[in-house]
């Protein structure tokens, strides 16, 4: 919990500092992404038989709000960037009465905080040499998913997982909607180009194969989408 109040923290810090940066005259600062995605953790692959997320919470997934703020380290024939990103994701049901099977009228909740150390390749040139409004990327991940379960509010287990993931995406530039107004930004705020994107994710978080951690990869294949702001 302490490492993802961090990771916040510090991604909020460094959101604020991009157009300065540019007007130090630094070059290509880096980027940040916000959005969304459905998630649905294999808890229930360990249990032979059995399917007690199921029962509880039910086989539908949950948005997944994930915030990320990159830092360019090299900018070429495109750009790689390291970054942190977090988020959150909750889903509630109703815990089940031990004997019987039923649901109880006990509200329970799984949450968890997503925090994850980047490293990513943007392919800018696509854009920005051959004017194609489409910039592909991908990604790799080192993964800590945060998690605590509530049942009326308090508070009965909690814990960490780690794992990785890679992710693959295009993003679909809106720059040449109204070059003027995205110079005119540029300008102003230091963003070079406002993208939306969209992009699917291999994730592998279950304490790289520990029998004793839940696992907490997605079910399938994660896909999300959102705004891409590049500085």
């Amino acid at each position: 919990m302490r490492v993802a109040l961090a990771a916040l923290a510090a991604a909020l810090l460094l959101a604020a500092t991009p157009a300065q940066a540019q007007a130090a005259g630094s070059g290509r600062w880096g980027s940040l992404q916000l959005g969304a995605g459905p998630y649905l953790p294999r808890i229930d692959s360990e249990f032979s038989g059995a399917t007690p997320y199921r029962d509880v919470f039910g086989g539908k997934p949950g948005p997944m709000f994930r915030l990320q703020v990159a830092k360019s380290i090299w900018s070429g024939f495109g750009s790689v960037e390291v970054g942190i990103k977090t988020g959150f994701w909750s889903k509630s049901g109703h815990a089940i009465v031990t004997g019987t099977g039923t649901a109880s009228g006990d509200k329970t909740t799984f949450n968890i905080l997503p925090t994850s150390l980047t490293l990513g390749y943007r392919v800018d040139p696509v854009y920005e040499n051959a004017g194609v409004p489409l910039i592909p990327y991908a990604q790799v991940a080192l993964e800590r998913y945060n998690w605590w379960v509530t049942k009326d509010s308090k508070w009965t287990k909690k814990g960490a997982t780690n794992g990785w993931s890679a992710t693959v995406g295009l993003a679909l530039v809106l720059d040449f909607l109204d070059p003027g107004a995205a110079r005119d930004l540029g300008n102003e705020t230091g963003v070079d180009h406002t993208a939306l994107y969209f992009d699917v994710t291999k994730s592998k978080v279950d304490d790289f194969g520990s029998k004793k951690s839940w696992d907490l990869s997605d079910k399938k294949l994660m896909w999300s989408g959102g705004l891409l702001l590049a500085f």
